[in-house]
């Protein structure tokens, strides 16, 4: 299988090293030697990008069987996914699972979602398509994480947490047991969150109470 990521920069690049430790293990496809990775693919030049293939018409040209989702922005993560799955209906976006990554066979992962290393899912867990959990993050009992959520490194998510789609889970917060967070609502860097939070609100502090 030949994949490509979406998006060059730095968020992309420790992608790629998540698709080399895989890669070095089983593979995407069962062996090592299946899994070839091409390179990044991106639409806009950023100022720290990594070199590309090109911008996303490269794969009307070229072999390419998978797709990996390389940006950071919940938003533009789930808005991109949705726009080339309708581009290249053909290409697989495979779920990517650190092999440190511990989790129950009662948890489930969707299309395109991204599990990087030291990442722990206790039991039935469900998350959904094109999110992200970063770094060694813990996820409790029965907790949701809706489609293209990004939760960054070293968070806390209790038992019975529904997080709604492309919500933003800010770096060593931790959410109490059966909070619910809204669709689109961003919890702030060391937050604690203890109550639900609305849609579209940004919550942050220890309590966490909306910016």
């Amino acid at each position: 299988m030949k994949i490509a990521i979406i998006g060059a920069g730095g968020f992309a690049r420790e992608v790629a090293w998540l698709l080399r430790d895989i890669m070095d293990t089983d593979g995407l496809s069962g062996s090592p030697s299946t899994t070839t990775f091409l390179g990044f693919l991106a639409s806009t030049k950023g100022e720290h990008n990594s070199e590309v293939l090109g911008d996303f018409s490269w794969l009307d040209k070229n072999e390419c069987d998978a797709l990996a989702m390389g940006i950071g922005a919940p938003n533009n993560r789930l808005r991109i996914a949705e726009e080339l799955k309708i581009r290249f209906p053909k290409l697989r976006w495979p779920t990517l699972i650190h092999p440190s990554v511990k989790y129950d066979e009662s948890c489930t992962f969707g299309e395109g979602t991204t599990i990087c290393a030291g990442n722990i899912f206790t039991v039935n867990v469900k998350v959904g398509r094109f999110a992200l959990a970063n770094l060694s993050c813990t996820f409790g009992h029965e907790s949701e994480i809706g489609d293209g959520v990004v939760i960054n490194p070293l968070c806390a998510i209790s038992g019975g947490v529904k997080i709604g789609n492309s919500a933003l889970i800010g770096t060593h917060s931790s959410i109490l047991q059966y909070v619910s967070i809204g669709e689109g609502a961003t919890v702030g860097s060391g937050a604690m969150v203890n109550k639900d939070v609305p849609a579209g609100v940004t919550v942050v502090g220890v309590p966490a109470k909306p910016r």
